[in-house]
């Protein structure tokens, strides 16, 4: 009788959930209001902004934790929640979906996907969030699925596939929402996919457009093209003043081959940013960070749209250590300069055309061993920057860290890794510090303050109109609150792992809060190598923590 009487109350839990439920249009997307976080970064441009200041400098310091989720699951916790009102919506790895009240932290409904066992992944089992579109929830799978759920109750409205995930084709990053079309794009980079950006309609799950981001032309050898890599695995970012969609790729497939010669062989659309014309799919813009690339230094960091020198701009902390800043007027991609915000020696430079100049010492071959900086973990990897409109500053959360890496021929198989190198990372000689949080102006690349940690950081940024600053280290478990302008420490709180989270910031009732995941994993602890030591001791295990002022 008792569990009868529970399931009564879930349920009508989930009936009065699902009635107060406020439908995500197209004209909140563009405007969200300052108390909700509808997407990845808050807002279609990237920002990793809130509006909200009640809680600033001068009180942060009276933060504590009001309520925590426990997910009881060990692998890495990288998503941001995503809130609509008294709705909080977060997953978590394996493809758990959770829906909470954002007030109480009382569970609403939760999904948990049932994978195939022969799911394979590159790095770790992880996933970035959800999107929000009308009365609708949208997830991405590790088996290559896009889901839609609805956003009261939790049912399934439709799951459609992707692509065939036995091809290693996974899904781990947050959809966006334009217009009635769920975007996604794809992972598997390291096993010769052929990357894409697809469209889905909202409201029937059928597939509108799909374009591939490999180009089957001469800057490829052969056609090699098929399997290519610049896969889409992290979100973009939307320009409603253009209808301009901005997305990154990854590292060509596989990272480096004898066939390709680097004169000629420029491996179109690899570690670039393209813009696409969200109605139809159409590329009609794109920037090439690294041509011929063999560092993996992919080039899927977020795009944040921003006004830089009164002209707009894209601005993107890139894994080969270089802030770089494009001209997007008109919904085009042009180079306007770029900064080094972490340690870097593969290049000697970048010519005016943003085009890299290499630094032979320091660029690997096959059969060719060099230590190159950054590591192919780069100077920053998917845990994203965020903004200041107050400051005009770029929050970065950076890794000086370097790598000795050797090609090696590989021949394509599908389902089978496809690198084509073999890599050790270690440590900057000289430096007590591989993460540091750096404050850069990106009209001059200025670094304006930096605060350093021993071990990498790995987790995201948020910046608010309350002057701060919040992002989360690893070896000390710590959730940090810094001063936008000064970067001196205002608070800190101890949380039960490594903070890999991406932290957000959303109001219920007139109180805001500020919530991060705790959950250790993600590449490190699988890639990093001797540089992995320096987080041995991080205790595993995902807790999301909600924090109000006391």
């Amino acid at each position: 009788m008792r569990r009868f009487s529970l399931l009564i109350a879930f349920f009508l839990v989930s009936l009065t959930a699902q009635a107060q439920y406020q439908p995500v249009t197209d004209s909140r997307l563009l405007n969200p209001e300052p108390g909700n976080w509808l997407m990845w970064r808050g807002n279609y441009e990237n920002w990793g902004y809130s509006p909200l200041s009640k809680i600033n400098t001068s009180n942060v310091s009276r933060l504590v934790p009001v309520w925590a989720f426990s997910t009881g699951v060990t692998q890495g916790h990288e998503a941001p929640p995503i809130v609509n009102g008294n709705f909080m919506y977060i997953t978590a790895p394996y493809n758990k979906l959770y829906a909470i009240n954002a007030r109480t932290g009382q569970l609403i409904w939760k999904y948990e996907r049932q994978l195939p066992d022969d799911v394979v992944t590159c790095c770790d089992v992880v996933n970035r969030g959800v999107a929000l579109y009308e009365d609708k929830v949208y997830m991405g799978t590790l088996d290559a699925h896009l889901i839609a759920f609805d956003a009261g109750t939790g049912k399934i409205v439709w799951d459609v596939t992707v692509e065939n995930y036995k091809t290693r084709h996974t899904i781990t990053s947050a959809p966006v929402v334009v217009k009635g079309k769920v975007i996604t794009g794809v992972h598997g980079g390291e096993f010769g996919v052929r990357g894409f950006l697809a469209a889905y309609d909202a409201n029937t799950g059928k597939q509108l457009w799909k374009t591939f981001t490999t180009a089957s032309d001469a800057s490829w050898p052969g056609d090699s093209w098929k399997n290519g890599g610049a896969s889409t695995w992290l979100t973009g970012s939307y320009d409603p003043r253009t209808n301009t969609l901005f997305w990154g790729t990854s590292n060509p497939s596989p990272w480096m081959d004898a066939a390709r010669d680097p004169s000629k062989h420029d491996l179109r659309w690899t570690v670039s940013v393209l813009g696409f014309d969200p109605d139809t799919g159409r590329i009609k813009s794109w920037f090439q960070y690294s041509p011929n690339d063999t560092w993996d230094y992919d080039g899927v960091n977020e795009q944040i749209l921003i006004t830089v020198n009164n002209r707009p701009t894209l601005v993107s902390a890139h894994r080969n250590g270089y802030l770089y800043n494009l001209d997007r007027t008109g919904g085009g991609l042009r180079y306007n300069n770029a900064f080094k915000y972490a340690y870097a020696n593969a290049y000697k430079s970048i010519d005016q055309n943003g085009r890299p100049v290499w630094n032979p010492e320091h660029r690997p071959d096959i059969g060719k061993t060099v230590n190159a900086c950054p590591s192919f973990l780069g100077g920053k990897n998917w845990n994203p920057a965020a903004y200041s409109p107050q400051t005009g500053l770029v929050y970065i959360p950076s890794n000086d860290w370097c790598m000795d890496i050797r090609g090696a021929q590989v021949q394509y198989a599908a389902g089978e890794a496809y690198v084509g190198a073999e890599f050790e990372m270690n440590v900057v000689p000289g430096l007590n510090h591989v993460g540091a949080l750096r404050a850069v102006n990106p009209a001059n690349g200025r670094i304006v303050w930096e605060q350093k940690f021993r071990a990498p950081l790995w987790g995201g940024v948020l910046t608010t109109a309350g002057g701060l600053v919040f992002t989360g280290s690893l070896d000390d478990r710590g959730f940090h609150a810094f001063d936008a302008r000064t970067g001196k420490k205002l608070w800190s709180f101890t949380t039960n792992s490594g903070v890999i989270g991406v932290p957000m910031s959303y109001e219920v009732g007139g109180t805001q809060y500020i919530a991060v995941y705790s959950g250790f994993g993600g590449a490190i602890p699988l890639w990093a190598g001797p540089v992995a030591k320096l987080t041995q001791n991080v205790p595993m295990g995902g807790v999301l923590w909600v924090f109000a002022l006391k």
